[in-house]
């Protein structure tokens, strides 16, 4: 069994979140999106040059609360030990129906290819 790849110091403040409507609807709007297989990523620049990020998951993902959130843990995790090598952005992670069946591995090797694909993915080597 693989394990998931963790970089940095990990851990998420109640800072890290986007929380505000107006947030998400500013970004929905004016970001830049990336598909993958797992996720939909939007990202923008930070209007207060932080890292923030926000998940959505709604009813038209699942009618099942139990599937919604745990899709959230899985896409908060995955963030969660990938973020210390994120550049200074808005985003937010959009859960895609295959997700159900996807190990965390799995998401957090589709959302890092994600970051990458945004170009907001650090590497240490560059």
């Amino acid at each position: 069994m693989r394990d998931p790849l963790q970089f940095g110091k990990a851990e998420l403040k109640r800072g890290d979140t986007l929380s505000l409507k107006s947030e998400f609807d500013q970004l929905r709007e004016n970001g830049t999106k990336y598909v993958g297989r797992y996720l939909l990523l939007v990202t923008s620049p930070p209007p207060d040059s932080k890292l923030r990020f926000g998940i959505i998951c709604g009813k038209k993902y699942s009618k099942k609360a139990v599937l919604r959130n745990r899709a959230r843990r899985l896409l908060k995790e995955a963030f969660r030990l990938l973020k210390s090598r994120v550049k200074p952005v808005h985003c937010i992670f959009i859960a895609r129906v295959a997700i159900k069946y996807a190990k965390m591995q799995d998401v957090q090797k589709d959302m890092l290819k994600l970051l990458k694909k945004a170009e907001i993915w650090q590497d240490v080597n560059a």
